[in-house]
């Protein structure tokens, strides 16, 4: 990333009150039967800290990483409001490095770049889960978005091909164009 980024993201994240509400990801919610709530959790790009708070609730060890020092802070208080722990790292993606096997759970939702996809796979532990969610192809009719931020049509799919795919769902909604997956590590 750069740091016109982490710029724009801070800008985003400074107001007082929070650009999404503090629920977590509609997927992320709907499907949390699949959830055990034991192990570790990171959340990619965790901006303020929704998703990451909630898997704190389930019992998850939470790491929320994003780049932008204004969405951590926000994250920590919301934790701090909820009486829960969730660690942080200000870092930027580019320079992040994916242990092998040490997660149990990787959420990622709105942000995509592919560069991540090898690094969330080696870091997952066999087992493990991940929820991804961003937008596809069909968001480019109601934004200004470059196509290269999108996901193409059935590349989380494509992505994940060596995981068992649990759920997924492509969906074009209320002016909205995204691509969502569960997907299992197989065990070695």
């Amino acid at each position: 990333m750069s740091l016109k980024d982490k710029e724009k993201w801070n800008q985003k994240y400074q107001a007082s009150e929070y650009t999404s509400n503090k629920v977590p990801s509609e997927w992320l919610a709907e499907n949390s039967d699949l959830l055990t709530g034991k192990g570790m959790a990171l959340d990619i790009a965790c901006g303020e800290g929704r998703n990451a708070v909630y898997a704190a609730s389930l019992g998850y060890e939470v790491l929320g990483i994003d780049i932008s020092e204004a969405g951590i802070q926000k994250t920590q208080a919301r934790a701090k409001e909820e009486k829960l722990s969730v660690d942080t790292l200000i870092t930027d993606l580019d320079d992040f490095e994916f242990t092998e096997n040490v997660f149990d759970l990787v959420l990622c939702f709105n942000f995509l770049d592919r560069r991540l996809f090898p690094g969330i796979q080696k870091t997952l532990k066999p087992g493990g889960l991940v929820f991804y969610e961003t937008f596809n192809l069909d968001h480019l009719k109601y934004t200004s978005f470059k196509r290269e931020w999108v996901l193409e049509y059935n590349e989380l799919l494509e992505q994940f091909k060596n995981f068992r795919v649990l759920r997924y769902r492509e969906m074009d909604r209320d002016e909205n164009g995204f691509a969502s997956i569960i997907a299992r590590k197989m065990e070695d």
